[in-house]
């Protein structure tokens, strides 16, 4: 009731975070329960925000009748990430009603194109988490200085046997990146490296300055991944960060936290990491498994190659695409079959000649079938 005229004045409607801060400021001995119900007001202004500009925002605040929520980072942060196509038209309260609230834009948590296919050494099944022990977790704390996480992890990958993966949101450690081409290269550990999109730079310009090429990244895939997706109606949209770390060691530990793959993160940053063993790396093996499913190849990383492909040996690597059997066993001599006789003994050069006998007399991988010899340009009219 208004004092002045003695009239009703209509109750308006309150934004559901304003009402939650009346309730604080003015003390009530009623007991609020949570509430966890989607924020269609803030939804609102986030597309305003999103998909027009900061005026556009405030105005959607205004006529909510709810706070500002979002910070001035976490506004520089949309603003500057948003993509897609802008709205021209300004604000309109009749986009507020029931039909306009809810959003049918095409935003998928998984890439639509298949990234490399992994499962040959990332296997679907029960048994890999079916251990004998039963789940442990190892805590480090930022203030316990006597135990080094990048120890740890430096020994972890120095002892892995089969399997690395790898989530993390900057990677620049050069020790680090050499354990990793270390196990890759000398002990044949097939390595899944997943960072985070902004950060890609980082890593990029550790391989420039280190000379890597693609001959030094074999049985490493490397990938690039981003945090979740907000998308507006008007169908702009922007991503997150990736926050999650974690290292997956032969499917039989996790070391995971907050330590990022730099100088300054095992130095003076604090934070908190756990080394899960047993059956509870299963969580983090599906979550490595989306995570992948969602990531993008980095530009600038030179040839990348599957992880688990299997380089041709000199005569297959000749052959021409039909030509080349669909199955490969290992020859082992002596003594050596018929079929490849006129082969080696043509006169071809002797560069090429003595490398195909090689590859034979050290049993490396040789077609079962004869070779096209169309193909090897042994072929004349008159055989």
């Amino acid at each position: 009731m208004e004092p002045q005229s003695g009239r009703f004045s209509r109750c308006h409607r309150v934004g559901k975070v304003r009402r939650r801060v009346q309730e604080m400021r003015y003390r009530s001995f009623l007991v609020s329960e949570i509430d966890l119900s989607h924020n269609e007001s803030a939804r609102l202004a986030t597309d305003a925000l999103l998909g027009r500009s900061l005026e556009a925002y405030r105005e959607v605040l205004a006529h909510e009748r709810e706070v500002d929520f979002l910070s001035r980072e976490e506004k520089d942060y949309i603003l500057k990430n948003a993509n897609g196509p802008r709205e021209d038209e300004g604000w309109n309260p009749e986009w507020t009603d029931a039909s306009s609230r809810s959003s049918e834009m095409y935003c998928p948590d998984v890439a639509d194109t298949k990234p490399t296919d992994f499962d040959r050494r990332f296997p679907v099944t029960q048994e890999s988490f079916q251990l004998r022990d039963q789940p442990t977790v190892e805590v480090f704390l930022g203030s316990n200085r006597t135990s080094s996480v990048r120890d740890l992890l430096r020994e972890s990958i120095n002892k892995a046997t089969t399997v690395l993966a790898v989530v993390v949101d900057a990677f620049s450690d050069v020790e680090i990146f050499c354990d990793i081409l270390e196990a890759t290269g000398k002990r044949g550990v097939f390595t899944y490296l997943l960072l985070d999109r902004e950060n890609i730079h980082l890593f990029v310009e550790m391989c420039q300055k280190l000379q890597i090429s693609a001959s030094h990244l074999k049985r490493l895939s490397i990938r690039s991944v981003r945090g979740g997706t907000y998308c507006a109606k008007s169908g702009r949209k922007f991503s997150g960060l990736v926050k999650e770390k974690f290292v997956i060691i032969d499917r039989t530990q996790v070391l995971a936290g907050s330590f990022s793959f730099t100088w300054l993160s095992w130095k003076i940053h604090r934070g908190v990491n756990v080394l899960v063993k047993g059956s509870s790396v299963e969580p983090f093996d599906l979550e490595f498994r989306q995570l992948y499913a969602s990531s993008e190849p980095i530009p600038g990383i030179p040839g990348q190659p599957d992880p688990t492909h299997r380089p041709l040996p000199p005569i297959q690597a000749m052959l021409t695409p039909r030509a080349q059997p669909s199955f490969w066993a290992p020859l082992v001599p002596p003594p050596v079959p018929i079929s490849w006789w006129p082969i080696i003994h043509r006169p071809l050069n002797y560069a090429t000649r003595d490398l195909s006998w090689q590859s034979i007399h050290h049993g490396l991988v040789l077609p079962v079938t004869r070779p096209n010899r169309l193909a090897l340009g042994f072929y004349h009219p008159s055989q």
